[in-house]
């Protein structure tokens, strides 16, 4: 189990316990672990939310489909996050989005009864997960604020200035590719180049492959009123 507590170290529900520690939960823990290829659906949206989810190795997509066809790219998981912790305990415990394997990838699943024993023996852990909830909403928020923000441009300009403020530096590295960018925007990908390079000719932003530097922050906060 070398593996599983040297990553389990990094989530947040883990964080803070030892090797050994981690190690010994995991000899008396009902846990299963499951073995993901590209593009490999492991959650349909509707399907009942009845375990946690851990990404173990590679990264894992979450995706709102629409009715019309196709769907956005909600959020991008990596090793330690979490998923179905938001829905687990509800009664209408159904994932609203669906959960892709962008890659090759591991993840591990502890059911909602054996999450419920740790809590019971370790109240140190049941509050990390609080935690880890509260930080989920947190971005279920900042994803609304951003669609939520009018015209593609403005959307733009608002998730830069988030990633930016994240990063705490100017030049913000995407954490994604320009096709996943765009879906996560709700956009077309020729309509973000297109706005992009609007936004690099007006001298605002310059961009080198998923590198984005912002030239010109306080233009970027005005978009944010204006939307132009």
């Amino acid at each position: 189990m070398k593996l599983e507590a040297e990553v389990l170290r990094t989530s947040l529900l883990f964080r803070g316990k030892t090797p050994d520690e981690i190690n010994g939960l995991l000899d008396t823990m009902r846990f299963s672990v499951r073995s993901c290829r590209k593009g490999e659906m492991i959650i349909s949206e509707g399907e009942t939310a009845d375990r946690l989810g851990i990404v173990l190795s590679g990264e894992v997509e979450v995706h709102k489909l629409q009715p019309g066809g196709g769907g956005i790219t909600i959020a991008r998981l990596g090793k330690g996050q979490t998923f179905g912790e938001a829905v687990l305990f509800r009664r209408d415990n159904r994932y609203p989005a669906t959960i892709m394997s962008s890659g090759r990838s591991s993840v591990m699943f502890i059911g909602k009864q054996e999450l419920l024993r740790l809590f019971a023996e370790d109240t140190d852990m049941m509050s990390r997960f609080m935690e880890n909830l509260s930080e989920r909403l947190v971005m279920v928020n900042r994803q609304i604020e951003m669609l939520s923000a009018g015209p593609l441009r403005r959307r733009i300009a608002h998730h830069l200035l988030q990633l930016a403020q994240r990063q705490g530096t100017d030049s913000v590295r995407l954490p994604f590719s320009r096709k996943q960018w765009a879906e996560h925007l709700n956009a077309a990908r020729p309509s973000l180049s297109r706005e992009m390079g609007i936004m690099r000719d007006n001298g605002w932003i310059a961009f080198k492959g998923n590198t984005v530097t912002l030239l010109e922050r306080e233009r970027l906060k005005e978009l944010l009123d204006t939307g132009r």
